[in-house]
């Protein structure tokens, strides 16, 4: 049993460095996350800028057409004036032009007022497109470190990932099973060594009993508190033969 016991200690340890370089590459994105999160920031106010600055573009050109248009209407109202044979349509008309003028006096105010948010949103765009290209050019230069050290992590776990199909290979099928699922349900501590009749696991007491089992080295016992399979330790002294 006790070769079957290095097999384990030999699995466990290969999976317990896949365990740490999985924590490992789970981590490796948090680094980048504050850069992250101040890109998608920026981003996010330079589109909404865009938009705004879009919107006014739009108006800008609507209200522009609007006074073109009434200048026109102005313009052939005049034309008009010189065909009218009564007074009371000369007046009416020119009154008619009169309010148009005043309209259009009204529409120039607001395309003034207009033109100030586009110039406005013209430079809040331009400084907020310079912030989204250096963020995003250092967050860019993150992710492709990253992303190396990822597929750095992947080839490692790759690699022992084979290994750790070899060692399996030499296992027990049910003692695999059984060794993985403690494995996962213990932190990834899955075997130890009983010292001293205690269990290094849990450092629970177990009996004299089954301490005595463990050292008949003949069948594989675990903890009966924590479950980890369990293999005797002889005390440094008894192992130098003193």
């Amino acid at each position: 049993m006790m070769e079957q016991i290095k097999i384990l200690i030999d699995l466990q340890e290969i999976m317990s460095r896949v365990r740490v370089l999985d924590a490992d590459k789970r981590r490796v994105p948090l680094e980048v996350a504050d850069l992250k999160g101040l890109f998608e920031e920026r981003e996010a106010k330079f589109l909404a800028t865009q938009k705004e600055f879009e919107q006014l573009k739009k108006d800008r050109r609507d209200k522009e057409r609007e006074i073109e248009e009434e200048r026109d209407k102005v313009e052939h109202a005049k034309a008009k004036l010189m065909s009218i044979k009564t007074n009371k349509e000369y007046y009416a008309m020119l009154k008619e032009i009169e309010q148009t003028k005043r309209a259009n006096t009204q529409r120039e105010d607001e395309l003034l007022a207009i033109l100030a948010r586009y110039e406005d949103a013209e430079k809040r765009l331009a400084e907020f497109q310079a912030e989204v290209d250096d963020v995003g050019g250092r967050y860019r230069e993150r992710m492709v470190d990253i992303e190396a050290r990822m597929g750095s992590f992947d080839k490692d776990i790759a690699v022992l990932d084979e290994k750790k199909a070899e060692v399996v290979k030499r296992l027990d099928k049910g003692l695999a099973r059984r060794f993985e699922m403690i494995f996962d349900r213990r932190d990834g501590v899955a075997v130890v060594p009983a010292r001293n009749q205690s269990c290094t696991g849990c450092h629970m007491h177990i009996s004299p009993q089954l301490f005595n089992l463990l050292q008949r080295d003949d069948r594989i016992h675990t903890c009966p508190n924590c479950n980890r399979i369990l293999f005797y330790e002889a005390p440094v002294e008894e192992a130098s033969g003193k």
